[in-house]
């Protein structure tokens, strides 16, 4: 993507904090709520890409109220628990002159979407793991959302990556990932075997007052961040941009294509795209079938594939 387009993007949006609320399985209703703008009945689903979400309990709960089978997206839109927890969405951009560096598919930028903290998750951090430097559990070389960029700051649980094509519609999303994450595991990993991690050196608490962030103010979000992260991305897309058809990337072909030496997760890659019902195909998306670097290194694999869902 161009710079200019990004730009365009995020100052058509809301420049204010958007809220995102996400409780676990949510992904099953809203993704329902989305089909249903297109089918009429349950077994309009049955037939459809969706169809795997008929399986979960509630689910089937819910349509049993539903009356003949019919379905609208107002069946599905006032799903709640109390378990939800609340996030902050903001927009950046992603990207220099290295493709490799940037790991993107094709030269240019993208569409940054953060999912960061609550202000009540952060007062918890600040008071139990008192931080001493900014960048702790996020890498500062990461598009994770900076200090004095807005007039408020949250710490980056997640981020989504964007290329963005509105002419062909179709959005790819190249990247999905946390630092946070990973980093807290590694040092409560290294906790546990009794040798305090490097990151605690950069923080003014005891070992212990970090387990008790992790196990009473973290742990539910561990449970759900990937899911939230990529539901607020399909959500972004499907309601911001208006666009219906969303390419992701498999493991092995985005390792390949954007040269990714350190592997990232394979489950952010396989399980989670096939939960939302993303279908595989060896159709790359239209834009990318124009770009002569993409052609380039499609000609050098063998085997290349994608994940596709169709809104």
């Amino acid at each position: 993507m161009k710079n200019e387009l990004i730009d365009e993007i995020i100052a058509c949006l809301p420049h204010e904090r958007t809220v995102f609320r996400y409780f676990k399985g949510q992904y099953a209703y809203l993704l329902l709520s989305y089909a249903a703008q297109r089918y009429k009945h349950v077994r309009e689903i049955k037939q459809s890409a969706y169809q795997r979400l008929l399986n979960h309990p509630e689910i089937k709960t819910l349509l049993s109220l539903s009356g003949k089978g019919t379905i609208s997206p107002d069946t599905f839109d006032y799903s709640w628990k109390n378990t939800s927890e609340s996030f902050v969405l903001t927009l950046d951009r992603w990207g220099s002159a290295n493709r490799y560096i940037d790991q993107v598919t094709r030269p240019g930028s993208n569409l940054v979407l953060q999912l960061n903290f609550s202000e009540k998750h952060n007062r918890a951090y600040q008071k139990m793991v008192k931080p001493i430097d900014e960048f702790v559990f996020n890498y500062n070389g990461h598009p994770v959302m900076a200090k004095n960029k807005r007039h408020f700051f949250r710490d980056t649980l997640a981020w989504s990556r964007l290329d963005i094509d509105f002419e062909k519609g179709e959005v790819l999303i190249e990247e999905i990932q946390s630092d946070w994450v990973r980093r807290v595991k590694t040092c409560l990993t290294a906790i546990k075997s009794g040798k305090p991690h490097y990151f605690l050196n950069i923080c003014d608490c005891e070992p212990k007052q970090f387990i008790a962030y992790v196990e009473n103010v973290l742990a539910p979000m561990l449970v759900i961040w990937s899911e939230a992260m990529l539901m607020a991305t399909i959500s972004f897309i499907y309601t911001e941009l208006g666009i219906r058809k969303i390419f992701y990337h498999t493991y092995e072909t985005g390792s390949r294509l954007k040269q990714i030496t350190g592997k990232p997760p394979r489950s952010i890659y396989s399980d989670l795209p096939r939960k939302f019902c993303f279908e595989l195909t060896d159709e790359a998306p239209v834009f990318l079938q124009q770009d002569k670097y993409f052609k380039r290194t499609q000609r050098k694999m063998k085997k290349i594939n994608w994940y596709q869902l169709e809104l």
